[in-house]
């Protein structure tokens, strides 16, 4: 950008020198014609680092793609909303919404991984965890679905596309926010972070952030994926939260903690396993 800003500033003397002297002046004329090829050039490698830095997010949602990367940025990016604050959960709770369904939630040691900067795919950009605790994770969040398939299936996630995600089994009564997420419970990142997104109860939603876990999806309570959706898409609740990846296999047992508990919450049943 600072190649940009000193051509621009080059461009105005010499335009404002045309000014007094006509634009007659054969350096006013080819300036005028050079000035957008100079300054698309000028843009191009920093579009082409910001493309690759949503690559290196991995497969999610959006096309993982040129045009995945451009909707991202120029339809998605400018709703993202504020992701840390309780305020909300706070209103709802006032308003009789008190159920919580996890059991003991511990602080979660050191900073929060640093994110993209792209509305979607969310993913951490840091404090990824080794392949073992991926397997592991893995493993336990398998064992996990196949002791609630009474309750769950595995299927392929709607919001995610290249992963599976705990859905609602069609047996079981739709709560409200089953519905809104189209049975949708929870899916793990598994090509490329292994963090989780989840859908939690607001006294839930409110522990959670408080304790460094996670934070909310970056539009969630946001109407923006069904208005460009035509009403495809249903508008993603304020508790549609990530949960960071572990980082070892003690917090692999909270992540999972938190998992059973949204559950609980989207299935409405208390025979969670």
């Amino acid at each position: 950008m600072s190649q940009l800003t000193t051509l621009l500033n080059r461009a105005t003397d010499i335009l404002q020198h045309a000014q007094s002297s006509g634009l007659s002046n054969p350096r006013a004329r080819y300036l005028l014609a050079a000035l957008p090829v100079a300054a698309l050039a000028s843009l191009i490698p920093s579009a082409y680092r910001d493309y690759q830095s949503y690559i290196a997010l991995g497969p999610g949602g959006p096309p993982y793609n040129v045009v995945g990367w451009l909707c991202m940025k120029l339809l998605f990016n400018p709703f993202k909303k504020e992701m840390f604050g309780t305020a909300i959960y706070d209103r709802k709770i006032d308003a009789g919404e008190t159920n919580a369904y996890l059991d003991d939630l511990p602080k979660r040691d050191g900073e929060r991984p640093t994110m993209g900067t792209f509305a979607a795919p969310q993913r951490q950009r840091d404090q990824v965890p080794s392949q073992e605790i991926k397997d592991k994770l893995m493993d336990a969040y398998g064992a996990f679905l196949t002791r609630n398939a009474h309750i769950v299936d595995r299927v392929p996630s709607i919001l995610e596309r290249y992963t599976d995600a705990a859905h609602v089994c069609g047996a079981i009564p739709l709560t409200p926010i089953a519905a809104q997420m189209k049975r949708e419970v929870c899916h793990v990142h598994g090509t490329s972070d292994h963090s989780i997104h989840v859908t939690l109860s607001p006294a839930d939603s409110k522990r959670v952030l408080e304790s460094g876990w996670g934070q909310r999806f970056t539009l969630a309570g946001s109407a923006v994926f069904k208005n460009l959706s035509f009403g495809r898409m249903s508008e993603l609740p304020s508790e549609y939260i990530l949960i960071y990846a572990p980082r070892n296999e003690e917090e692999i047992k909270v992540v999972m903690g938190i998992v059973k508990a949204s559950v609980r919450y989207v299935t409405g049943s208390n025979d969670v396993r």
